[in-house]
């Protein structure tokens, strides 16, 4: 039986046209598609019966968008299919993709690989057919995400998913569309004629009653009928053996596997004792394993038999030749015997303890050479799980750090609680692993057990004993300060003392060396949250440099995304850009393990610091779409989610939308703004109040104002106060607090300095005095250059001169490129304060319009006469820009007012605001 490949691989052939393509999808001649790596769809296995009835009936289900094939291991669904793919000659069978579903598949993943294949053939046939074998071992985003597909886009699409058990589909409309097609396992249930012909191949014999015997016993199942066979053709007297099948009542998957298993040969046993839990193991980590030189030799000798195992086999590169030695490629061992083999393990015996002896010798050598959580996994499946826990004792925290999507560690929890129960040196990379993953209750109870232990044994250890110096305590502390369990500066401050102590006591690094790097890390990260920038940057500097020297990649990023943030809250958006950029192309790398999280959080803070900077001049601004899954008790990046969702509905001119979401905390009760950090709060009430600005929202600017005040925040209390002042028509009154606000700046994000910089020139033009006007624009200027924050450069002041105007004077002269690039933005463009006016509802306007009217459905053409409308255009002016009559454009506005339910113009205006028509 050949092996399941465990990436996509695409097979070429025609097929028969079904559906045109869809409008996203690339023309054949662009197609997206690739494999990710260069696997074969599975080999059929030298005795190979055609499943005529399977085939005829894929033929007819594949036509839709989903078809899913159900039946249990051994059944046969991975030969069935491939068989169909290759021997069937089918044209729906043509250049279709076969993927071996993991964890590793996520929805986004999987989205990715079904778009590039959203393609049909040169000659606009139907889509290319993925096919996605034990697809019940996908993880629920990705089925979420098939199923959504399914829905919505069935047209962009064509699966097959073969199963061990049904699938979370939507099932009923899609099968009523002809979208969705379910197949059962019995299907693959052997016809006698096809047991008959497969049994009397593996049995070696055409004796009738062998044949009947067996083909009764496995009742159609195509594993079991095999493995059967297999065992008779090893009996001195297969007919006497085929007569003793009847009085047997053991399970046929485990009677009859494990008594294939006992007719193997000493060597074949001991060497599928040592590698059956490893799934796909290539040739040199069998003979790593078993000890054996001659494992390939082995492995090829059970391969033959097409079932017991499996060749994974890889396609050669163009320049390799085209057969390969039986020692090249990867081998898996049949799920079924695989279970025998565990089970063996487990009673023990001779046999069992020979064999996790040799694992435990060969998984020495794999730690001293770094393998940690290979090793780890090994012991675990093996039946060594002390010595597995003397692993995560020593090198816990490396292991976890280093570790692979599967979670080994938290498989390792819940099969020996018992040892875990006893082993308090393993619960902190527990808790890390627990935290890594997002697991909070998890990290929060194996934390808490952590500090309860450390209190019973050293009632001293809060006091500044030896063990008040312990980083994994250190470490707990910080974490339970994210999830809101302690104060903040108390733990901010033990964590501190722990790393000065590591960094000049010998006896305390040596203690510390594996956990320092994530104790600075997280310090780091709470630094961040709490304001403590400068330290911030030291701790995740220092974390990024333990990191690198002691070969935590994963970490080191983690370190550097945070970095990145702290650079954007100092005002340094260039140096957060290229910190950003630094995660990102780390995270895309070769054997990359970086954490989903981190690459939100750097692409998060590259699109925060690049959203203000002017527009490139070589290409379109990148699209302003981001993953917004970030880990539960990361609070800085969940905040500046916050600030960003607001921007994106202010650029997309839904300004009561944005003043929503700042006013709104989510569902995170430390993000209130009554539990926010002084920084973040006064950052977000800055943000508020420019987002009111253009609401021209007065009240609300009066209390921040306030606010700010309160919290000594006296430059952002000036800026709001100028912003208000503007917004009343009281230029010299603003002017006096935008100076005030360019003095006495507290913080650096926002840029209140420069903002308020900006607004004042705009004001001082206005009021007659354009030589202190340049002086303060030239200051304003130079305060963003370096950070390239061109939001000052908006246009923010209502009553002064506007931003362009000063700025084309500014280029007059002698100027720096970025007073060209900032004159080349605003060059033809309003202020933003005049861009909005016109099409933002005001606070007067939106409680009188009634919330219970619905907004009115309008016509393409009444959508451009109101836009014209709210231009201030003329009707003359209308029907010339239109084409149409005046007559035309009476009508059109006539029945504006009556949806509109307003009697004049600036009636309808106020309520089409109000709705967001405008």
């Amino acid at each position: 039986m050949p092996s399941k490949p465990s990436t996509v691989t695409p097979r070429s052939g025609a097929f028969a046209p079904r559906v045109p393509r869809p409008a996203h999808a690339p023309r054949s001649s662009e197609r997206a598609y690739r494999p990710a790596g260069d696997r074969a769809t599975p080999h059929l296995p030298r005795i190979y019966v055609p499943r005529l009835r399977l085939w005829q009936r894929l033929d007819e289900a594949v036509e839709g968008s989903v078809t899913v094939l159900v039946a249990p291991s051994g059944a046969g669904k991975t030969l069935g299919v491939a068989g169909w793919l290759q021997r069937s000659g089918s044209a729906r069978a043509g250049d279709a993709v076969w993927i071996c579903a993991d964890d590793s598949w996520t929805a986004e993943r999987l989205d990715a690989t079904l778009d590039g294949t959203a393609a049909p053939d040169e000659q606009g046939g139907m889509l290319p057919l993925v096919v996605i074998d034990d697809a019940h071992q996908l993880p629920p985003a990705a089925l979420r995400r098939i199923d959504e597909r399914l829905n919505v886009a069935p047209e962009s699409m064509r699966v097959l998913l073969l199963s061990h058990w049904f699938l979370p589909l939507t099932r009923l409309v899609p099968e009523l569309l002809g979208n969705f097609t379910f197949l059962r396992g019995d299907l693959l249930r052997l016809s006698d004629a096809e047991s008959a012909s497969l049994v009397s191949a593996h049995a070696r014999t055409d004796d009738p009653r062998v044949v009947e015997a067996v083909t009764r016993h496995a009742d159609g199942w195509c594993a079991a009928a095999v493995l059967t066979a297999r065992d008779l053709s090893a009996a001195p007297d297969p007919v006497a053996a085929a007569r003793q099948l009847a009085q047997d009542v053991t399970p046929i998957a485990t009677r009859v596997a494990g008594e294939v298993f006992s007719t193997l040969t000493p060597r074949q046993r001991h060497l599928l004792l040592c590698i059956a839990g490893d799934g796909v193991i290539s040739v040199p980590a069998a003979a790593h394993l078993s000890h054996d030189q001659h494992a390939g030799e082995i492995l090829s000798e059970l391969e033959d038999t097409g079932l017991l195992v499996m060749r994974e086999d890889y396609r050669c590169p163009p320049a390799a030749p085209a057969a390969e030695s039986p020692a090249t490629g990867g081998f898996r061992v049949h799920p079924l015997l695989a279970d025998v083999v565990q089970r063996r393990l487990a009673v023990g015996g001779v046999d069992a303890a020979r064999a996790r002896a040799t694992v435990i010798r060969a998984v020495k050598l794999d730690i001293a050479r770094g393998n940690l959580a290979e090793a780890f996994a090994r012991l675990v499946r093996v039946g060594a799980p002390t010595e597995a826990a003397d692993v995560l004792a020593q090198d816990g925290v490396r292991m976890v750090l280093n570790q692979c999507e599967h979670d080994d560690v938290g498989e390792f929890v819940r099969t020996q609680p018992e040892i875990v129960d006893h082993r308090p040196d393993i619960w902190f990379a527990i808790a890390l692993d627990c935290w890594i993953r997002d697991d909070l209750e998890g990290a929060r109870h194996w934390g808490d057990r952590l500090l309860a232990a450390q209190r019973r044994w050293s009632p001293s250890w809060l006091a500044g004993g030896p063990d008040g110096l312990d980083a994994s305590i250190a470490c707990v502390r910080l974490w339970r300060v994210a999830l809101g369990l302690e104060p903040a500066y108390a733990a901010v401050g033990h964590a501190k003392r722990v790393v000065v102590a590591s960094q000049t006591r010998p006896t305390v690094r040596e203690a510390n060396a594996d956990v320092l790097p994530v104790l600075a890390a997280e310090l780091g990260a709470t630094q961040n949250w709490l304001g403590e920038l400068t330290e911030a940057e030291t701790s995740l500097t220092l974390a990024v440099s333990l990191s690198r020297s002691q070969g935590l990649a994963p970490l080191g990023v983690s370190a550097l995304s945070h970095l990145a943030f702290t650079q954007y809250m100092r005002g340094r958006e260039s140096a957060c850009v290229e910190l950003a950029n630094e995660v990102l192309v780390a995270a895309d790398g070769p054997g990359a393990r970086t954490s989903r999280f981190v690459t939100v959080r750097a692409g998060l803070a590259r699109l925060l610091a690049r959203l203000l900077d002017v527009p490139s001049a070589t290409g379109p601004a990148e699209a302003p779409v981001i993953d917004t899954c970030c880990h539960g008790a990361d609070l800085c990046t969940r905040f500046w989610f916050r600030i960003w969702d607001a921007r994106q509905a202010v650029l997309a001119g839904d300004v009561v939308e944005a003043q929503r979401i700042l006013a709104t905390p989510g569902e995170s009760p430390h993000l209130t703004d009554d539990q926010l950090p002084e920084h973040l709060r006064v950052a977000l009430l800055v943000e508020r109040a420019f987002v009111a600005t253009l609401a021209s929202d007065r009240e609300t600017l009066k209390s921040l104002h306030a606010t700010l005040e309160s919290l000594g925040a006296v430059g952002e209390a000036a800026l709001v106060q100028g912003l208000r002042a503007d917004r009343d028509g009281n230029r010299r009154g603003a002017a006096v607090a935008f100076e005030a606000a360019s003095a006495d700046a507290t913080y650096s994000q926002p840029p209140t300095r420069a903002l308020a910089l900006a607004c004042e020139a705009q004001l001082l033009d206005a009021l007659g005095d354009p030589a202190r006007s340049q002086d303060c624009l030239a200051e304003a200027i130079s305060a963003t250059e370096a950070r390239r924050n061109a939001s000052p450069f908006f246009g923010w002041a209502r009553q002064g001169t506007p931003i362009a105007t000063l700025l084309r004077r500014r280029v007059e002269g002698p100027a720096t490129p970025w007073v060209h690039e900032l004159a080349a933005t605003a060059a033809g463009r309003p202020d933003v304060t005049a861009a909005y006016a016109s099409t933002t509802a005001t606070p007067r306007e939106l409680g009188e319009v009634s919330q219970a009217l619905a907004p009115p459905a309008l016509s393409p053409r009444e959508r451009e006469v109101l836009n014209e409308l709210a231009r201030g255009a003329t009707y003359a002016d209308i029907a010339a820009a239109l084409f149409v009559s005046e007559n035309t454009v009476k009508t059109h506005v006539s029945s504006l007012y009556t949806k509109l339910a307003a009697s004049r113009r600036s009636e309808a205006l106020k309520i089409a605001r109000s709705f967001h028509l405008l």
